[in-house]
């Protein structure tokens, strides 16, 4: 996708969306599904490792979980988060209210967190309202029309629609990211993922 040009100016509502890529990588994950339940809880329950099989359990739960909401989002067609000139409008594709509005005047303060865990990275907008509890956003990359936006990006962006900016220009924010997977893991990661597709179709 191509990229904003510095100081290209961004129209109200600002309209984000999950990314291709976001989508995509949990779709391959609900393909694991099948191998991870029919050929390894088996050879997990024949050697009494039950704790491994509650675990691989609650991985194929999340996984599932993450692919709905993925579906969902994408056939909703409406933005993940949108920023306008009052406030932001959160989407919640699993609860009765779809989306979630959180008004600028209601708003005491917005910041950014980062942590850490191993070697996973995780970006949060975090909004601190007058009133009630502290509300995390979990940040991604995301679209925005033919544009990806990193996590510092769209932050700058809210933050620069909660003070109020009758117009927003665009500023590329580079990010240095941990590597998650080097290519030999991503070649193992593959053949892997083959050999017990294989072993699922042909056994």
């Amino acid at each position: 996708m191509q990229k904003l040009k510095k100081g290209q100016v961004l129209t109200y509502p600002i309209d984000l969306y999950l990314s291709n890529k976001h989508i995509l990588l949990i779709l391959a994950l609900g393909l694991l599904i099948f191998p991870l339940y029919y050929y390894c809880v088996p050879i997990m329950q024949e050697e009494g490792g039950w704790v491994a099989v509650i675990i691989l359990l609650l991985l194929i739960i999340l996984i599932v979980l993450g692919v709905i909401v993925s579906l969902l989002a994408l056939l909703s067609g409406k933005p993940a988060l949108q920023i306008s000139t009052n406030g932001l409008t959160i989407l919640q594709v699993l609860r009765k209210s779809k989306q979630k509005s959180v008004l600028w005047r209601d708003v005491e303060c917005i910041d950014i967190s980062y942590q850490v865990y191993g070697r996973t990275e995780t970006w949060a907008l975090v909004i601190q309202p007058k009133q009630g509890k502290v509300i995390q956003y979990p940040l991604k990359t995301m679209r925005y029309k033919d544009t990806l936006l990193n996590e510092m990006e769209i932050y700058h962006i809210v933050k620069l629609a909660f003070e109020g900016k009758p117009a927003i220009h665009y500023q590329s924010i580079e990010m240095e990211r941990i590597k998650l997977i080097t290519k030999k893991t991503k070649w193992l990661l593959l053949i892997i993922f083959i050999l017990l597709s294989l072993v699922y179709f042909f056994q």
